[in-house]
């Protein structure tokens, strides 16, 4: 089961997920330092319990620490951050004059479903104006790929460790122009070109590698998620967004759960040099 929501009226974002983990299984993935660098950010400091801390990190200087507002284990979770604001193209918070402060709530609850945990995440309290409007469309296609990610961890890798590597830049050349730039030549070359969720597809890399697996996600224009055979049934991922500033972010990523560093690192290089040379 996979329903997602966006609901404008409340300016929230909500999901549901079925997953084939127990619901300690889902609720150590979502409160566990260790377990979320595993799918999520690639850091992250929890101090558990309600009135303690969540911290994860990006690198970059990009970060969102939230207080823990509810901790029930294996039930519900409830995360708050006060006094956001829009993130600029370096992921910092824009400045007070430029955009209004909001309170955003994150409330993750596990149900047992049909032999599977059924974990929704409701993301809500997002400001209004055209930089809160790009904010809410980032997570809305956000989480509907790092919650699938958060499936193939679980499904696939449980208790394994992740490696990443990603390329990114910010631009301003239009998002659909940036996105056809980016599957365009010389860029990465998806076959078929418009592939549907379940269905094989293959990716030649910019460097010459050559990936296939199941696409986990594809929001066209917008986001491409997908397993990699080549990677240790690893993942990979190509974003375009538009951020509160109105430029264009351009991400390439991949991960593995094997002993694939090497070609991880290779990607990681290939892929910056090649955006670089795409976004001068």
């Amino acid at each position: 089961m996979e329903k997602t929501v966006r609901v404008e009226q409340r300016r929230a974002f909500d999901m549901a997920l079925d997953l084939a983990a127990t619901p300690d299984d889902v609720w150590r993935a979502l409160t566990n330092a260790e377990e979320l660098v595993r799918w999520f950010p690639l850091g992250a400091r929890v101090t558990p319990g309600a009135g303690g801390s969540m911290w994860w990190d990006w690198g970059d200087e990009q970060g969102w620490e939230s207080r823990i507002e509810v901790w029930e284990p294996s039930r519900r979770l409830r995360l708050v951050q006060h006094d956001v604001r829009p993130y600029d193209p370096e992921g910092r918070p824009l400045p007070a004059g430029e955009s209004e402060a909001s309170r955003l709530a994150m409330e993750f609850t596990l149900e047992t479903h049909q032999g599977k945990t059924r974990l929704r995440l409701v993301h809500s309290g997002f400001g209004r104006g055209a930089a809160w409007d790009n904010e809410l469309d980032g997570i809305t296609e956000g989480w509907q790929a790092e919650l699938r990610s958060l499936r193939h961890y679980l499904e696939r890798h449980r208790g394994e460790d992740r490696y990443p590597g990603r390329a990114r830049l910010t631009t301003a050349t239009p998002r659909t122009e940036a996105w056809n730039r980016l599957l365009g030549p010389g860029g990465f070359v998806v076959t078929p070109t418009n592939p549907e969720e379940g269905e094989a597809y293959t990716v030649t890399t910019p460097g010459g590698q050559h990936f296939s697996g199941t696409v986990q996600l594809h929001l066209p224009r917008q986001t491409l998620a997908g397993t990699v055979a080549e990677l240790a049934d690893g993942w990979f991922r190509l974003i375009t967004w538009t951020d509160a500033m109105g430029a264009t972010g351009v991400w390439a990523g991949v991960a593995t759960y094997g002993a694939l560093r090497e070609a991880v690192d290779r990607f990681r290089e290939d892929a910056q040099a090649r955006l670089e040379r795409l976004f001068p």
